[in-house]
């Protein structure tokens, strides 16, 4: 795994660099106990066996960038997504299958993975319910923020009690949540329903219904609310 230990010691040292009022991407030399002092999980429990799915949306680890402080690293390495543990897992090649390397997790520390961006921030629940977590930035606005949430929940197994039941063995169910922010708030869960989407804009709820109408949009497509989002922006 030297390269993304190398990959994670340019981005400690960039830290460093950045104290000193000298941020670049461009770092070079390391210790490589520095490296897995830094990154190193090894007491990680692996998934069970025989389960449905897995933790993950996405099981490649795919090429990736981190954001620092506002300014993209030049470095690149290797990212993925574990939806069940809230963490990002970094591998040395794209055809690693596990990784006990897990990303620092900061709100200054942005992953770029595959043209997703993963926010770590707080966020909220309906019922007031405060968190940490990875938010997927999918509308950035000047007044809007919209955000992603992947989850996989394990679901124990169920056995059928009667005939009109059914079983099922155990699983990771996957789920996605949307959560608003508006200027610069906590992000808070916003249910995925046209009536909650037109109701959160208040005035403009009447213009985006009808252009929901004649856009012939579907709230249930992620591309649609984006949509959504920006027309109410430019008004």
């Amino acid at each position: 795994m030297k390269n993304t230990y190398i990959f994670l010691f340019a981005f400690f040292i960039s830290i460093n660099l950045h104290s000193q009022g000298n941020v670049n991407g461009n770092i070079t030399g390391a210790t490589q106990q520095a490296l897995i002092d830094f990154g190193n999980r090894s007491t990680r429990s692996p998934q069970p066996l025989n389960v449905q799915g897995s933790h993950y949306f996405d099981e490649n680890f795919n090429i990736a960038k981190l954001e620092y402080f506002g300014k993209e690293l030049n470095d690149t390495g290797y990212m993925r997504y574990n939806a069940f543990r809230d963490e990002i897992e970094m591998a040395d090649t794209p055809l690693q299958s596990e990784s006990d390397v897990i990303l620092i997790k900061s709100a200054d520390v942005i992953p770029l993975i595959s043209g997703e961006r993963y926010e770590y921030l707080p966020y909220r629940l309906e019922s007031g319910s405060a968190y940490m977590g990875y938010l997927i930035n999918i509308f950035d606005g000047q007044k809007d923020k919209l955000y992603l949430k992947k989850k996989k929940t394990f679901m124990e197994a169920k056995i059928a009690r009667t005939s009109l039941e059914n079983s099922f063995p155990p699983r990771y169910v996957e789920s996605i949540e949307l959560y608003i922010s508006s200027n610069g708030s906590t992000p808070v869960k916003l249910k995925q329903s046209k009536k909650s989407i037109t109701n959160y804009f208040g005035e403009n709820s009447d213009k985006v219904k009808k252009f929901i109408k004649s856009e012939k949009l579907k709230v249930s497509d992620l591309n649609s609310i984006v949509k959504i989002f920006e027309f109410v922006e430019n008004l």
